[in-house]
């Protein structure tokens, strides 16, 4: 099992603190406004339909919900620990995100199509999705090696559904563009933190 290399990881954590730093500038502003006359642009009542969908999807109790399903797979596999891992990397993510948005406080767009509590940045559902589907990706291949062959497919799917339920928020005006950036950004670099944790303590038969 390869442990994710550690440059990204610190690349897109000084990534994340440039982000944070000047989101409020004036370029920022102008790209998340962009983004926003994107998709107002190629509304339609079926997007809307469809990103209310994303948005339910992407939610953390659906992500707990499979992440448990995986779990008592992983027990019949005899890879416990992989299924751990998912259900751990969630819940640890939900904590980093609450801090985050809480350290930051900056608030959501005043355009939104529907009433979201919370601060803005970073993105919840861009963390949580990126974290979610990546190493839901790694632990498929770790619980079922056959699907290694499918390896590409799987990356595939697994980006878009990360780029869908990221695009969707700021379709639905909860989140900013730049929202979304930092989300992917503290998604990967948590998936990767757990990831490699993970697979030491395994390596060690420390799990």
């Amino acid at each position: 099992m390869k442990k994710n290399n550690w440059i990204p990881i610190f690349t897109s954590i000084f990534l994340f603190v440039i982000l944070g730093l000047i989101y409020d500038s004036n370029m920022i502003r102008s790209l998340d406004d962009s983004a926003f006359k994107f998709f107002e642009f190629i509304r339609t009542d079926a997007l809307d339909s469809f990103c209310y969908f994303l948005r339910d999807f992407g939610s953390s109790k659906m992500y707990l919900t499979f992440a448990v399903i995986v779990l008592v797979y992983s027990i019949i596999r005899k890879r416990i620990w992989t299924g751990l891992s998912l259900i751990i990397t969630l819940l640890t993510a939900r904590v980093v995100v609450s801090f985050l948005k809480d350290l930051y406080e900056r608030p959501r767009p005043s355009s939104m199509y529907y009433v979201e509590s919370g601060f803005s940045f970073p993105s919840g559902h861009a963390v949580m999705a990126t974290a979610f589907f990546l190493t839901l990706g790694f632990i498929l291949i770790v619980i079922q090696p056959a699907m290694m062959k499918h390896k590409k497919m799987i990356q595939f799917i697994v980006l878009l559904m990360i780029f869908l339920i990221s695009m969707s928020r700021i379709y639905l005006h909860v989140h900013h563009f730049s929202d979304i950036i930092a989300g992917w950004l503290v998604g990967y670099v948590w998936y990767s933190i757990c990831k490699n944790v993970f697979i030491n303590l395994h390596e060690r038969k420390q799990l």
